[in-house]
């Protein structure tokens, strides 16, 4: 089914209804004058017809044909008036004139078709009157005599309808062109009233449009006197801010979830350091970074040596304490270049970038940045907590650390390899005795102390 635009329907809804009521009016107004105007040429024949037969009883009964012609004559000019004829009482033609004159066999078949009982024959083309003349006796006061009213002859007329069909004609193209300037005006007028109407709901159609593409941003703003259309207005204007206002906490609501799937995916979630996941990614990074500056990096793999016996005694929530502690000690001890993350339990990975071009340099400043992780590590821990239901409890705890540390530069193994051999270097020093630093030799096939072994 075609659509089409409220223009549209309201000037159909305007025009349809009042085309029809000016049609219905037409027709009946102009049935009526039709009505009127063949009356009006009946009515003007019979007058007529009347006083022609009134006239012409003397020249009938004198048989004067040069007095009943001057009368024929004077009818002839009336409007409408075609033709003419004066009958005696034996139906004998005394005077024709006009169409009446000239064929004689087509001019009896026309007075043939009225008489006394057929006064009027109309068949739409010609009208023809039958007037009988009857002779005006005078009664005689207190006599019993009875005028002879038998007709002395007859008077027919024949009345044109041209000049009829021709005032109709005009009348109806007259009424049809009011009608049709009329209905002008009007469409224009509907035009004009109906903009109020269609303007803002075009706007606010506009503005629908917008606001369902997803620019909720969009506002309406249509000056109208309509109490509907501003309540609408307002209505779609309250509604897109309040969609916007839904739509930005819903943004904020998925930011922040995807702010904690990225943390959950790439961070502790007890310490905050970088987990297993983003400590691969940073270290291929490190290898690459190795591998073209031609700068050694170091790997520290650490092992807390008594943090089990903290755990089983207090509980986790007292390890915990102890691991965020950790975590916050040895991230004051690196540069913002370096990383650290835990790698589970009470086990750490650091990572040094950029460290120098020479190995033994390199080791001495891992060994160095080891050193000072392990010093911290080893100073007294003072854990304050509040069990469920109880008073705060503060517990002094001693800490050390066992640290393994590997050096890479552009190296052929995989990043799998540099963090085992870190391992194999933390496990070697807490063979050794635990609470020292071990450095994997990348010479030998087995972690080895170096001279700097125990600090």
């Amino acid at each position: 089914m075609k659509k089409c635009g409220i223009r549209a329907q309201v000037a159909w809804l305007t025009l349809l209804p009042l085309l029809v009521l000016v049609i219905g009016m037409e027709s009946f107004f102009l049935h009526e004058r039709y009505v009127d105007l063949d009356r009006d040429l009946l009515t003007r024949g019979q007058l007529i017809a009347r006083q022609l037969a009134a006239s012409s009883e003397y020249g009938v009964f004198a048989s004067n044909a040069a007095f009943l012609s001057g009368i024929a004559e004077s009818a002839l000019g009336q409007p409408d008036v075609e033709g003419v004829v004066v009958l005696n009482a034996a139906s004998k033609v005394l005077v024709n004139t006009g169409v009446f004159q000239g064929d004689a066999m087509h001019s009896t078949a026309r007075l043939s078709r009225v008489s006394s009982g057929t006064p009027v024959f109309d068949d739409g083309k010609t009208l023809l009157l039958y007037q009988p003349i009857i002779s005006s006796q005078l009664m005689i006061d207190g006599s019993d005599f009875q005028p002879d009213l038998r007709p002395a002859g007859a008077v027919i007329i024949d009345m044109s309808w041209e000049e009829t069909r021709h005032l109709k004609s005009r009348l109806l193209w007259f009424t049809l062109s009011v009608t049709g300037i009329f209905l002008l005006v009007t469409l224009y007028l509907v035009h004009l009233a109906s903009r109020s109407i269609i303007e803002p709901i075009k706007r606010l159609s506009e503005a629908i449009q917008l606001i369902g593409a997803g620019h909720l941003e969009t506002r309406v703003i249509v000056p109208s006197r309509i109490n509907e259309l501003c309540t609408l207005t307002c209505g779609i204007n309250q509604m897109t801010a309040d969609l916007q206002h839904e739509r930005n906490i819903l943004q904020q609501r998925i930011d922040e979830a995807t702010q904690q799937l990225h943390g959950l995916a790439f961070y502790d979630n007890l310490t905050g350091l970088p987990n297993r996941r983003l400590l691969n990614d940073r270290l291929t990074q490190a290898l690459a970074n190795s591998k073209r500056s031609g700068h050694y990096g170091a790997v520290m793999f650490l092992d807390l040596d008594n943090f089990k016996p903290l755990n089983d005694q207090f509980g986790h929530a007292v390890g915990d304490l102890l691991l965020i502690e950790v975590a916050r000690r040895i991230s004051r001890c690196l540069r913002e270049t370096d990383t650290v993350a835990r790698f589970g339990g009470d086990e750490f990975v650091v990572m040094l970038s950029r460290l120098d071009v020479d190995y033994a340099e390199s080791v001495s400043l891992a060994h160095n940045v080891a050193e000072k992780i392990h010093q911290l590590l080893a100073e007294g821990y003072c854990l304050s907590y509040r069990p469920a239901g109880q008073r705060e409890i503060t517990v002094e705890h001693d800490c050390t650390s066992s640290i393994g540390v590997v050096l890479f530069l552009d190296h052929e193994n995989s990043q799998e390899e540099i963090l085992s051999w870190a391992d194999a270097a933390m496990y070697q020093a807490k063979k050794e005795g635990r609470n020292r630093i071990c450095i994997y030799e990348q010479s030998q096939t087995e972690t080895t102390s170096p001279p700097f072994d125990n600090s």
